[in-house]
């Protein structure tokens, strides 16, 4: 037996190199357990060497856990394949390591001669050991060739298994690469256990092998085979994966941010961390029942374009004692014992992703990272320029990084009821939170339906993609004044009823009835649901409409300036019944319940409450656009003008048939002002498809903001162009709206004319063109006044049949204006022709009848 050199320990070293008593490895070199600091050890890292904890709890039945231990990955070398820019959110680069080390007289993974490696500098490609591709490496133990002091090379386990060299440790213990002699010398890794798990009972491994055999998933790495051998120990047989583990991964991408893509890496992390929740939500299915347990960088190996996890010994029952890893074990986890439950999992995961990506020193961190307060300006804040000194690539543009911090930290919350509640739920988030890293790094669409809101019919447009509303023309001609901005945002109540709704529930008893319901009016949904036995879905969707019945109420503002509170007394009455429902412990932590408290305040117009109360449900669900678009239009309230242009263009980058976001961001845009502002405004209506619903709408804000700037004939001519395709080609079919927009577009022409911005040549130049000939542009001043005349007496009908109170008289007012826009006669009176038309006309009577023939005169006398 050899002792250990470690000072005042009385144990004995391993032929493998580890101590029987701490069960860590003993540096060779300095004579000390690998959690001790190595002298001249930390004199080789390079600004690119990463750092990363080792630690592993080990159940004992009095053992602490064991200390803290840092070590050198070292700068690895690898051909990194981008894949194409893809929406699909689980796809990864191909990664193959160049340092694979291979048996002797056998090809390396990807072809190279295989040939032993000698210890060599820290930090020097060529030099680094071959990589561990079952488990964290351990660059503080030896690393010898085969045949060159390590004394389980060359030996032949249980009659199969040729060992060849020390890969590395894991959990469970040393990792060894060996040829199976039974089945065409393929690689394998041998794994065994550490000496202080070696007092398990006698049969325990076989119990466990046949668990691990039955998980049969694809991102964990299988068990081929298990055994015992004298002298050595139990063991179990896996495949040989030679590949990168994440903070592998991660120390490359550090030193070469260019060969992922630069802030492309976050959506592969993203990618690593949807694949991870798959494993994990087969190992927390209910027929299973077992957790990870020991969840971290060093255990995820990127293997080609795959990802496997690969210490399978860490997995357990839930509740079960087990690994866990100081860094990356759950607060509230023991550390005695490390038995973890499915959300301690999803916590580890979550760190794991925050240390890959490099966001803070600590989870801690990201609270500062995703808060709303860093989107104030459009410049760089002192928070994101402190996380870019540490982030393993460029940070996400726009929105991403507050997202990806949310993300994140909603895994690795305090409380396990703050978490995730299940993977499922987890992977819908980062998914999302993909999507809008990608829209926003590309400007491609990445849509995919929310998993969590039913897509919102309206396009929540406000004045602005509608045809003018006849009240723009109710001041005398001689009293017009500044108008009302288009830009000006719909009203909240409008927004309360029209965002999006919440998606059923599956689990709730009427989900199947609540799926069927369509948009109707709501006091005839609520005739209908009376009957219905309560439950959470039922007393949501009730809130909701009874919250539109109280805002479509007669004494319901129309506009934010005749603002009155309206009565929402029953709407908080359903909510009420919904908590109850619910549970008042678990509502603490629904979102839904957040949602509809805010849609409450917006009806009351407490706009500034509604902010927080979204807040809240955007760091529930990162993901997901809905509470972005909230928070967008309470920021436009609120004169937050960089903050509502972040959250509208996320969601409008990412489905831009959504209208509602491609209105906020043009509002945002003509709020701003700029000498852009225009052009960025329009092109975000342009980007919306043929095919949206809201297509329509965003055209005819487009020509509207265009006629509102229109300063020459040019700019007037390219509105000319746009009314005429809002007629024949985007769908804008109504009469009496077409009737509007052409008296918008009209009445700006003649202002050019009056103010000499255009002359008589431009204006009849303009007329036939072709677009501007399809809606019959006049080419003249006199037919101009003419046909603005005619439209009046048509907006003056229209008034006449509205149900409007005012409806009269501002019929009388357009009446004025027709009269007063219409060319100068000899007569001009509203009720009759002139004197010259009525001559005439008769005269053309006259003509057109034909002469009496008078009777005979009779002679008789």
């Amino acid at each position: 037996m050899t002792p250990c050199p470690h000072p005042g320990c009385p144990g004995t070293v391993t032929p493998s190199g580890y101590c029987r008593v701490s069960g860590e490895r003993v540096d060779p070199v300095a004579g000390l357990h690998s959690s001790a600091a190595v002298p001249g050890r930390s004199a080789a890292l390079g600004p690119s060497a990463a750092r990363a904890t080792s630690s592993s709890t080990v159940p004992e039945p009095d053992g602490p856990e064991q200390s803290e231990q840092w070590y050198v990955v070292p700068g690895r070398t690898a051909d990194v394949e981008l894949p194409d820019e893809s929406p699909d959110p689980t796809l990864l680069p191909e990664i193959r390591p160049r340092d694979g080390a291979a048996p002797p007289g056998k090809p390396g993974k990807h072809g190279t001669p295989g040939t032993p490696r000698t210890p060599g500098t820290p930090g020097d490609p060529e030099a680094q050991s071959p990589p561990d591709a079952q488990g964290p490496r351990d660059t503080q133990g030896p690393r010898d060739a085969p045949g060159t002091g390590d004394p389980l090379s060359g030996q032949l386990l249980a009659d199969q298994y040729r060992m060849v060299r020390l890969l590395g440790h894991g959990g469970m213990g040393e990792v060894y690469l060996a040829l199976d002699t039974k089945v065409d010398d393929r690689e394998v890794a041998v794994k065994f256990l550490r000496p202080v798990q070696a007092a398990v009972p006698r049969g325990a491994l076989e119990k466990e092998r046949q668990a691990f055999a039955d998980l049969n998933h694809e991102g964990i790495i299988p068990v081929f085979n298990y055994g015992h051998h004298e002298g050595v120990g139990d063991f179990l047989v896996l495949p040989y994966v030679d590949g990168l583990n994440l903070e592998e991964v991660r120390a490359l991408a550090s030193r070469e941010p260019e060969r992922f893509g630069g802030a492309r890496f976050h959506e592969f992390v993203l990618a690593y961390g949807v694949r991870v929740l798959s494993a994990l939500e087969h190992l927390h299915a209910p027929e299973r029942r077992k957790v990870y347990g020991d969840l971290k960088p060093q255990n995820v190996m990127h293997d080609g374009t795959t990802t496997k996890l690969i210490d399978v010994g860490s997995i357990r029952g839930e509740g079960a004692p087990g690994l866990t890893t100081t860094g990356y074990r759950a607060p509230t986890v023991p550390t005695a014992t490390g038995a973890s439950t499915s959300q301690d999992d999803l916590f580890s995961l979550g760190e794991t992703l925050r240390s890959v990506c490099g966001l803070g020193e600590s989870r801690l961190d990201l609270a500062a990272l995703g808060a709303l307060d860093r989107l104030a300006s459009s410049g760089p804040d002192e928070v994101t320029a402190r996380a870019a000194l540490r982030m393993t690539t460029p940070a996400p543009q726009g929105l991403g990084l507050v997202s990806l911090a949310r993300v994140l930290a909603r895994a690795t919350r305090e409380e396990r009821a703050d978490r995730f509640a299940t993977a499922r739920e987890m992977e819908e988030q980062l998914r999302g939170v993909f999507r809008e890293l990608r829209s926003l790094r590309t400007g491609l669409e990445t849509f995919e339906p929310s998993p969590l809101f039913l897509q919102s019919p309206y396009a929540l447009e406000g004045a602005l993609g509608v045809a003018p509303r006849l009240s723009r023309w109710a001041a005398p001609p001689e009293d017009d004044g500044p108008r009302a901005p288009l830009h000006a945002p719909p009203s909240a109540a409008d927004v309360a009823q029209r965002l999006p709704v919440p998606r059923p529930d599956p689990d709730d008893a009427h989900h199947a009835e609540l799926s069927r319901l369509s948009d109707a009016d709501p006091a005839a949904l609520l005739q209908h649901t009376k009957g219905w036995a309560g439950s959470a879905e039922v007393h949501l969707l009730r809130c909701r409409l009874e919250l539109r019945v109280a805002l479509r109420a007669p004494d319901s503002p129309a506009t934010e300036a005749q603002f009155t509170e309206p009565d929402l007394a029953d709407a908080e009455r359903e909510l009420r019944l919904a908590v109850e429902a619910i549970g008042a412990r678990r509502a603490r932590h629904d979102w839904r319940v957040d949602w509809h408290h805010g849609l409450l305040a917006l009806a009351r117009d407490q706009v500034e409450d509604a902010r927080d109360l979204f807040d809240r449900v955007y760091a529930a669900i990162p993901g997901e656009y809905a509470p972005k678009l909230a928070l967008g239009y309470c920021a436009e309230r609120l004169g937050r003008r960089h903050e509502a242009l972040t959250f509208h263009e996320a969601v409008r980058l990412r489905n831009p048939s959504l209208g509602g976001a491609a209105f906020g961001v043009a509002r945002a845009w003509l709020a701003q002002g700029g000498p852009k502002a225009e052009q960025h405004a329009v092109e975000a209506l342009d980007a919306v498809p043929q095919h949206s619903r809201h297509r329509t709408a965003a055209r005819t804000a487009a020509v509207r903001i265009g006629v509102s700037r229109a300063e020459d004939a040019g700019q007037l001519g390219a509105v000319l162009r746009r009314l005429a395709r809002l007629f024949h080609e985007h769908g804008l079919t109504d009469e009496q709206a077409r009737v509007r927009m052409k008296a918008e577009v009209w009445e700006a022409a003649q202002d050019l004319l009056a103010r000499d911005a255009i002359d008589a040549r431009q204006l009849g130049a303009l007329s036939v063109a072709p677009d501007a000939a399809r809606i019959g542009f006049p080419g003249d001043e006199r037919q101009l006044r003419k046909d603005l005349s005619r439209f009046y007496l048509g907006l003056a009908q229209q008034a006449a049949r509205s149900a409007a109170p005012d409806g009269a008289q501002l019929a009388e007012r357009l009446l004025d204006r027709a009269y007063q826009v219409r060319p100068y006669a000899y007569r001009h009176h509203r009720d009759s022709p002139w004197l010259g038309k009525r001559i005439s006309n008769w005269l053309r009577a006259a003509a057109r009848t034909p002469p009496k023939v008078r009777p005979p005169r009779s002679d008789s006398r």
